[in-house]
Parts: structure tokens; C-alpha cells; sequence
């Protein structure tokens, strides 16, 4: 009885340290330069977000340039635009490009659920959940390509989509390299490996610096140039690239600079701050998920801190000066 008794009291102790072990700490700034205040309503809440548009529970879309006045089909959410012509899918794998007007340009039943796509003229570039890279003429509804890559089982929510760079058609698997396709013949001419995580390992983040391509992991960022490969292994959260400067965003609340072959230029600390999205242009504002926007200028110097009317708990979309949360905006020329 005794020796269960002094088991108990191990069991109690270990389960009172563990949780105060595990109690989560969170971002506190040292001072408030404002607040912001919502500017507007949305006819809906968001339900779905990607890198590049959201999805509103009325089926309104709201793209880069704002909020749009196409509605998808039940059931939809949004995946890419070229032209006016939106890029849409259900869970369930059906495909559909509508215009503004509602009009179905295209459709197809995929056998699996489109994970993300890319439309440019003519060519649809699909990255199935199953791992399959598709190019489709929209106009006959042909495959041109199709190509099945290593099997995944878990996948970061963060996929990047296929990205139309001249002659070149980049797609971002989802076990963790970059295809590099020919666009003329469509065949794969290049494929680099980012990371070969066995979970979560798919291609969060894509976009071209110039001559070069700069794309992320989770745990890894890689900048492509013509003449070399850089990496950077961080817990990647976020990355924004500008103009010859690339901003890494980790997990543990560090903001690095770093220049385009990615060598670490400075990094500022902000303790606990889990970024939740970012603005930027002439500064970047940090969206924090306790209820912040931090802004700093492109070298990392000066930096204010202001609250949101709401902690970020669900879907957000940000433009080049707009933050959309549930079905509220703001723009940030309007902080009081």
C-alpha cells in the first residue's frame, strides 16, 4: 500500500511539473504605439485561404486586388486567377474555372483533391493530393503531362502552387522538390530537392527574385540562381522576398534578413510572437495571432507595435495594404 501511495505521489508531481512545463507563453510588447480598428464588413467569413486569395462563406472571393464579385459554386473555394478566369475546387477533387459572371469555362472530376494550381492562357498545372504534377490544355481538356511523385502522408496546410516563369514551368511538390518542367515540350528538365522530410515536408512558399527562384519547407529556404544553390535551415514560418533581400520568418519569433544567395544580414527577436500573416511594401507588418500588428522597415531598426480589435484564431488574407479577418477588413492607413 505504502509503495502505491509513493507512486501515486510520483505520478501527481510529475503530471503538476509537466504541466507547468508545457504552459504556453505569449508574445507581450513593452509598449502599444496605437490601436486598429476595423474599417469595414464582408458580405462573409472567410472559410479557406491560400498564398494568393480566400474564400468567403458566401462564395465571394477575395483576390491581391481586393475583394472580387465572382461567386463560386457551393462548395467551392478559391485556388488561382489568371485574366479573370478563377481556378476552383471542391474537397471532393471536382475542378472548375468560372469567370466573373459566373460562367463555367472548364471542368474536371480529379481522382483525389486538388492540393493547389496555376492557370496561364491555355495551361492548367494541378498538384493533385496524391503527389501528381498535371498539365492540362483547358481547351480540349487534354493532359499534356503527368507526372506521379513519392507518396506523402502528411502535409503542412501551407502548399505553394505551380509557378509559369517564361519557358519554365515550376511545380512545388509535395514531398519537398521543385520540378522545373519545359513548357514547350512538356517534359521535366530539372527537379531540386528542398527538403526530404518524411512529414510535413511539402513546399510552403515559391516565388522568383529576379533570375532566381526562392522557395521554402518548413524547416528549410533555398535560393536557385544560374550560376548556385543556397540554403538556409530555419523553422520556417513565413517568407517574403524584396527586391535583391529575402525575409525569413521562424516559429520561434525571429524576423531574418538575408540577401538573395541567402547569407543572414541581421535578425530581430520579438520573444513568443507567433506571426499569423505579413503586409508589406515600404515596411512589413507582422500580423501576430495574440492580437498584434508589428511593423518594421526593410532593415530591421525601428519597430512599432499595434493591437488588433481581435486575437487571429482562424483564416486571414492580407493585400499589399489590407488585412482580412472573419468577415472584417482593415486597410492600414487607418490606424488610430
Amino acid at each position: 500500500m505504502r509503495y502505491a501511495k509513493i507512486v501515486f505521489s510520483l505520478l501527481a508531481l510529475l503530471l503538476v511539473v509537466s504541466g507547468c512545463g508545457t504552459k504556453r507563453q505569449y508574445f507581450e510588447p513593452e509598449a502599444l504605439a496605437g490601436k486598429v480598428s476595423y474599417d469595414g464588413s464582408l458580405p462573409g467569413s472567410i472559410v479557406d485561404a491560400v498564398r494568393d486569395g480566400a474564400t468567403l462563406s458566401n462564395g465571394q472571393v477575395i483576390t491581391k486586388k481586393g475583394l472580387s464579385n465572382v461567386i463560386l459554386s457551393e462548395g467551392f473555394v478559391y485556388l488561382g486567377e489568371d485574366q479573370g478566369r478563377y481556378v476552383a475546387a471542391s474537397k471532393c477533387g471536382a475542378l472548375q474555372i468560372v469567370d466573373a459572371s459566373k460562367k463555367v469555362l472548364f471542368t474536371k472530376e480529379c481522382s483525389v483533391s486538388v492540393a493547389s494550381a496555376s492557370l496561364k492562357a491555355n495551361i492548367l498545372a494541378l498538384i493533385l493530393g496524391s503527389n501528381e504534377l498535371i498539365l492540362i490544355d483547358i481547351n480540349d481538356g487534354k493532359e499534356m503531362m503527368h507526372l506521379k511523385q513519392d507518396n506523402v502522408y502528411v502535409l503542412d496546410s501551407r502548399i505553394a502552387a505551380p509557378y509559369f516563369l517564361g519557358d519554365l514551368i515550376v511545380f512545388p511538390t509535395l514531398d519537398g522538390k521543385l520540378v522545373i518542367v519545359d513548357a514547350q515540350s512538356k517534359k521535366p528538365i530539372r527537379d531540386v530537392v528542398v527538403s526530404n522530410e518524411k512529414f510535413f515536408g511539402n513546399i510552403i512558399y515559391l516565388q522568383v527574385l529576379g533570375d532566381r527562384l526562392v522557395a521554402a519547407t518548413k524547416s528549410k529556404v533555398v535560393s536557385i540562381s544560374p550560376k548556385s544553390i543556397s540554403f538556409l535551415e530555419k523553422e520556417v514560418k513565413d517568407v517574403i522576398v524584396l527586391e535583391n533581400r529575402i525575409f525569413v520568418f521562424t516559429k520561434d519569433g525571429r524576423v531574418i534578413l538575408a540577401d538573395a544567395d541567402l547569407r543572414v544580414i541581421k535578425e530581430r527577436k520579438f520573444p513568443f510572437a507567433t506571426f499569423a500573416g505579413t503586409i508589406y511594401g515600404d515596411f512589413i507588418y507582422m500580423i501576430e495571432k495574440g492580437g498584434y500588428v508589428i511593423a518594421t522597415d526593410l532593415d530591421l531598426v525601428s519597430t512599432n507595435v499595434y493591437k488588433l480589435p481581435d486575437e487571429i484564431e482562424s483564416h486571414i488574407f492580407t493585400t499589399g495594404d489590407a488585412l482580412y479577418y472573419k468577415d472584417h477588413f482593415f486597410k492600414l492607413n487607418r490606424k488610430k
